[in-house]
């Protein structure tokens, strides 16, 4: 029997077009968590935190405009190493998103009974 691999928590955050519709917020969703889940991993906690104004203009390539507001989305989850590649790589492909960020939570940050453990381990 195999081991099952260590699983770590990241929390992704991506930007959508100011002018998205339910139908393309919701794609996007479930293509996140469609990855997340598909390779084992489990999604914590997912938050829309609706349409924000932006730091900075961001240029959107496919409609050759700049955005000054987008769409903001936050989805925190349980994965294997190799997952947020795979999400980051689904989000670069949408055209909708304008931009995205994944990091890593430290173990040190995280309360002990929260940390990700093997079936072997528990």
């Amino acid at each position: 029997m195999a081991v099952p691999a260590r699983q770590t928590e990241y929390e992704t955050i991506y930007i959508l077009r100011p002018a998205i519709d339910e139908a393309d917020k919701t794609k996007a969703r479930e293509r996140v968590e469609g990855i997340i889940e598909d390779a084992g991993g489990t999604t914590m906690r997912f938050d829309d935190w609706g349409r924000r104004r932006l730091s900075y203009r961001i240029r959107d390539a496919v409609e050759a405009r700049y955005h000054e507001q987008g769409v903001y989305q936050y989805v925190r989850y349980l994965s294997t190493g190799d997952v947020p590649n795979e999400v980051e790589r689904n989000l670069n492909i949408l055209e909708t998103v304008l931009k995205f960020m994944t990091v890593k939570i430290e173990a040190d940050l995280i309360p002990a009974d929260r940390l990700a453990r093997s079936d072997e381990e528990e």
